[in-house]
């Protein structure tokens, strides 16, 4: 079941501009995107190509990709993907995420346990370490909501998603590497929002709010969570206890009590009294097959990979699905997805001009261009879709 929240008022006004002639109703959903500030409701269409073999994962800062790869590598790149620095070296390097500052940008080695950090400017080194509680990280984010209380001194705390262990990690980092556990976000035991049964990309959104993906086949969702520690928390499992996770919070209220699953999450999930709701992958509008990274816009849209249903989806701010993209051409995959902000001038407000996806089939990153930022470049629309 697919949710499409709308605001009623704007569509009312929509329609009587467009339609002031007909008597149309306002109980009726509309499911077209509407455009919000300057964001296109026109889809993304794919710029340029580039072909990196050795690419695992990446993400975007500061105008910048910042890729590791199967070679051992840290590259960080341009927008037309040209090799600005590089740092070789690392032991099976597989996720990658920068601080919230895009100060520092942090490596998981995947051969040796170990964190390292390094500046964004440069690629100059800052600090590792080595985690030997930890199983397999296959993503990294980093995130200072909740430091107050429990790590003042940190420099962030930093969330592994590691499936083997069935939780994702929190540790403090401190200035020089020096890193300190601080508990676990959520774990995959139950059946809860509050439980992620196979962690994969995360997101910090405008509040300060944490989403995973939850590639589990029978979810397929992502779930929104207040990352604080929670201090009354000390739930044990059989491999001991894992305190201070965090809570699962709502995107926005729905109309019953208590609030059902698909009020915490984006995709498919048990609404209102729907007893009948059973979970799976769906290629329905708003719905995943295994979401699996994350990014989002200096509006606040969230952009999901859905990678099973080779596309793009972007939800706004309140979780409210708005529109699909994807490569028609080709088969793309896409397992890690970073968005690139171009600011208008004068105005204050930026749009994701551009949206960067690597394919995990083959290592091909993809350049998809908005609507938008082809139109004040060209001063005319995008070619049609292949």
């Amino acid at each position: 079941m697919t949710r499409l929240r709308t605001d009623g008022r704007a569509v009312c006004l929509l329609l009587a501009a467009l339609l002031a002639a007909a008597a149309v109703g306002c109980g009726v959903k509309i499911t077209a995107p509407r455009a919000v500030g300057l964001f296109s409701t026109n889809a993304y269409t794919t710029d340029t190509l580039f072909v990196d073999a050795n690419a695992r994962q990446l993400v975007v800062a500061i105008g910048r990709l910042f890729v590791v790869g199967a070679d051992g590598s840290l590259v960080k790149r341009t927008l037309d993907y040209e090799e600005h620095s590089r740092v070789d070296g690392f032991s099976n390097p597989v996720a990658v995420c920068t601080d919230e500052d895009a100060r520092l940008v942090f490596v998981w080695e995947a051969g040796a346990n170990r964190l390292s950090a390094f500046q964004t400017s440069d690629l100059s080194p800052v600090g590792s370490a080595t985690l030997t509680t930890v199983q397999r990280v296959t993503h990294l984010h980093a995130s200072k909501t909740g430091m107050t209380e429990l790590a003042p001194d940190a420099e962030t705390f930093l969330y592994l998603a590691d499936p083997d262990s069935g939780v994702v990690h929190r540790f403090a980092w401190y200035a020089g590497g020096d890193m300190a556990p601080m508990g676990i976000l959520c774990r995959d035991e139950g059946l809860s929002t509050r439980a992620v049964h196979v962690p994969a990309g995360m997101l910090s959104d405008e509040t300060g709010m944490l989403l995973i993906c939850d590639a589990d086949t029978a979810r397929n969702w992502v779930t929104r969570f207040d990352p604080t520690p929670d201090l009354t928390d000390v739930a044990a499992t059989p491999e001991g206890p894992h305190p201070w996770r965090g809570l699962a919070v709502v995107f926005a209220l729905e109309g019953c009590e208590p609030q059902p699953q698909s009020a915490y999450t984006l995709g498919d999930a048990q609404s209102c009294e729907d007893a009948t709701w059973v979970g799976g992958p769906s290629d329905e509008p708003g719905e995943f097959d295994a979401p699996t990274a994350l990014a989002s816009d200096g509006q606040g849209r969230i952009f999901v990979a859905d990678t099973g249903n080779d596309r793009v989806q972007i939800f706004s701010d309140r979780g409210e699905f708005e529109m699909t993209f994807r490569d028609t051409s080709r088969t793309s995959d896409p397992v890690a997805i970073g968005v690139v902000d171009v600011r208008i001038a004068g105005g204050g407000v930026n749009y994701g001009a551009y949206v960067f996806t690597l394919s995990g089939a083959d290592g091909t990153v993809r350049r998809f261009i908005s609507y938008d930022h082809y139109m004040s470049l060209n001063d005319e629309p995008p070619p049609p879709p292949n």
